[in-house]
């Protein structure tokens, strides 16, 4: 299995379970698909599959798990900023739990596409997952994509483009935006890596004629959550420096030590900054560029 530093592939999700919606119009769920597009673009994470549900998301990614990690932290804050701004709910999303689970085989790497792309279909949209508005799989073995109007970003001024996408972020000037204020999700959607995956057509109907719910989140459900809390987190560190260094307590290390340690956690568990500063009591700007 690689190590968290390494690129791989990563389910990516929310709990469906946890709240009652995410999304409950149209508009919301047009900012949810324009995310996908920022988080791609502030992570450098890529984007192999997607769905977004009314109260849930799920995510195939390609990169490091501290990056998927980050991924999908930006998506949450991003989302519930939107939802304080459009319904007036504060922290909202503060503490939806999210999944991270390596797909380290190739057939995992497809149960979980499939899953993603079958999951309209089970929920009871009445249709075919290809013509759900909201998910990746209306774009895999498509001769075009869909016939509405689309204009380059390029065509439009940083401040219409800041108005549509609330966002500062510069974007590529040749993705493109429909008349409803959505970017293309060909921008940024690795839909030809799907395609080379399943090889064929008919393969990838195959596999989404498979009922896989039960396999899946049988897997999401056992896997170790990567946002591991404060309480866990410090036993973990306790055990840590026990077992390299042979002390007691981090305040017994030095700062060269206490940076090493920072960095095994920053790869293996994919902690964050803030939390990584309060477990080895540094401050985060002594962190910045080393980890």
């Amino acid at each position: 299995m690689k190590g968290s530093n390494s690129k791989g592939y990563y389910h990516v999700c929310t709990d469906g379970r946890a709240i009652s919606w995410m999304f409950q119009d149209e508009a919301d769920f047009i900012a949810g698909v324009n995310r996908i597009g920022l988080c791609h673009l502030r992570t450098g994470t890529k984007v192999i599959a997607y769905v977004l549900m009314d109260n849930h998301v799920h995510f195939v990614l390609h990169e490091t798990m501290p990056k998927c990690k980050e991924f999908i932290t930006l998506y949450k804050q991003l989302t519930g900023t939107w939802i304080h701004i459009k319904y007036g709910l504060n922290d909202y999303l503060k503490q939806l739990p999210t999944s991270l689970l390596l797909l380290d085989t190739e057939e995992r790497l497809l149960n979980t596409i499939a899953y993603i792309d079958r999951n309209p279909i089970v929920a009871g949209y009445r249709f075919l997952p290809t013509e759900y508005p909201w998910g990746s799989a209306r774009y895999v073995f498509k001769i075009s994509q869909e016939e509405v109007k689309t204009v380059p970003l390029s065509t439009m001024s940083c401040r219409v483009q800041r108005n549509l996408l609330s966002t500062r972020i510069t974007l590529p000037g040749d993705w493109k935006i429909n008349n409803k204020g959505m970017l293309c999700p060909d921008s940024f959607l690795e839909a030809t890596a799907i395609e080379t995956f399943f090889k064929t057509p008919v393969r990838y109907a195959f596999f989404l004629a498979k009922k896989l719910e039960g396999t899946v989140e049988q897997e999401v459900e056992s896997a170790q959550k990567a946002f591991i809390s404060d309480t866990e987190l410090r036993k973990i560190v306790k055990n840590m420096i026990l077992q390299y260094y042979g002390k007691d307590r981090v305040t017994d290390l030095d700062v060269r030590t206490r940076l090493a340690l920072a960095r095994k956690l920053r790869h293996r568990y994919a902690s964050t900054l803030k939390q990584i500063s309060r477990m080895v009591h540094l401050d985060k700007t002594a962190l910045e560029g080393y980890i």
